[in-house]
């Protein structure tokens, strides 16, 4: 009988004990550490990057193949990969403000470039090549630009000349290659079209083989910077090794730096309250603030950049979900988290209208000459409500956490 007993309150014991053990995994979910929020940062900005870098690869591809045999199937695909590849480099602007490699004045060793070589803007158009109009805001007299010249266009050509006379003076990055694609946007708004470029221009204009020439050296320039940022980035890479060696504080600062720096100031208040404000209807400088004017994609970069953001905040990004500064707020503060979801769902609703109204016919250039800051419309509806919500919450999160922003 004793054994009898015994056996039962053996199993007793355990039975107390697996309950206990779940009971208690149920009310006390795993803590997430910073050191796993910053290394599944590390792991979204390689792969960010790394996505960017072959997206731009299978770009210059399709321009190496047409200007080997320009035609206009050739001039249309390279058109497609440039769209394709700026929705995944737009995710990517989110880490600038994080004084890393990119977008860094702190001139250390690590520092790939200061932004300026691959993603200047706005640009002016005549400082590279012909203009069929010089009313556009930025217009200097360079008398056919860089292709008309006769110095030979090679890679330290063109980054020594980018920025040369003016910050507007652009030789290099996404929008320079952007215009030899598309060329200006001259025409109304209203007859929602982007740039015309003719394929004569790589065919049998006088200039065609400098202009060739020049596409293919300015993409190669930005292939390279790009595989520069991939290979810093990558485990044991000069940068990643750098930025794992920050205290725990400073690398969640600059992880949430780069967020709140986009939603602040550079998305909500450079590329779309200023240009929204600087176009009136009959005065359309703004229209050359845009930020992919040539192609007629702001809308694009508008979305892909506040997705950048988000991705940062909510440790997410394509396959990759791992542990997050907005879990490290949510375990401190469920009302303050609870706070920055909210204004992150406001925020990219309004921006989701800018999207939409795109895709009917009413693109970025002619939502700008509807609305002003006396008169608000979608644009700066959505810039305000990614400055003073989703911002002023990423801000509010990080104080929940223990870090300064401002």
């Amino acid at each position: 009988m004793k054994k009898l007993t015994l056996k039962i309150a053996a199993v007793a014991a355990i039975f107390v004990s697996v309950w206990s053990c779940n009971s208690e995994d149920e009310s006390n979910p795993a803590v997430i550490t910073k050191q796993a929020v910053i290394e599944n940062y590390a792991n979204i900005v390689y792969q960010n990057y790394k996505d960017s870098y072959d997206s731009a690869v299978e770009m210059q591809t399709a321009i190496t193949s047409f200007t080997e045999n320009p035609t206009q199937a050739g001039l249309d695909e390279v058109k497609s990969k440039w769209l394709a590849a700026r929705e995944i480099y737009g995710q990517s602007e989110v880490f600038r403000g994080s004084d890393g490699p990119i977008d860094s004045a702190s001139g250390e060793s690590w520092v790939i470039d200061n932004e300026g070589q691959m993603n200047a803007w706005p640009l002016d158009e005549g400082y590279i090549d012909y203009v069929t109009s010089t009313s556009t805001a930025y217009a200097g007299d360079y008398s056919g630009g860089i292709i008309a010249g006769t110095t030979e266009i090679t890679e330290d050509y063109l980054i020594g000349q980018n920025e040369g006379i003016n910050d507007k003076s652009i030789s290099t990055g996404w929008h320079a290659i952007e215009f030899l694609i598309w060329g200006q946007d001259e025409t109304d708004p209203s007859e929602v079209l982007a740039g015309q470029r003719p394929l004569t221009d790589y065919t049998t204009d006088a200039l065609e083989e400098r202009r060739k020439t020049y596409l293919n050296v300015v993409t190669s320039i930005l292939v390279k910077d790009l595989n520069d940022l991939v290979n810093t980035w990558a485990n044991g890479g000069t940068y990643y090794n750098v930025f794992m060696n920050l205290s725990e504080d400073d690398a969640i600062s600059r992880i949430m730096s780069g967020p709140f720096f986009l939603a602040n100031e550079e998305l909500a208040e450079e590329r779309m309250t200023k240009p929204a404000d600087l176009t009136d209807g009959i005065n359309n400088s703004g229209q050359e603030d845009e930020h992919s004017c040539f192609a007629d994609n702001t809308h694009r970069d508008v979305v892909t950049n506040a997705q950048g953001i988000v991705n940062v905040i909510f440790g997410e990004y394509g396959t990759i979900s791992g542990a997050s500064v907005y879990d490290l707020i949510e375990q401190e503060n469920a009302t303050v988290a609870a706070a920055l979801m909210a204004a992150k769902d406001s925020a990219m609703a309004k921006i989701n209208v800018i999207d939409t109204k795109a895709n009917d016919d009413q693109p970025f250039d002619v939502l700008l000459q509807n609305e002003s800051i006396e008169s608000p419309g979608p644009i700066i509806e959505a810039g305000l409500a990614l400055k003073n919500e989703f911002g002023a919450n990423i801000s509010a999160g990080a104080t929940a956490i223990g870090i300064n922003l401002l």
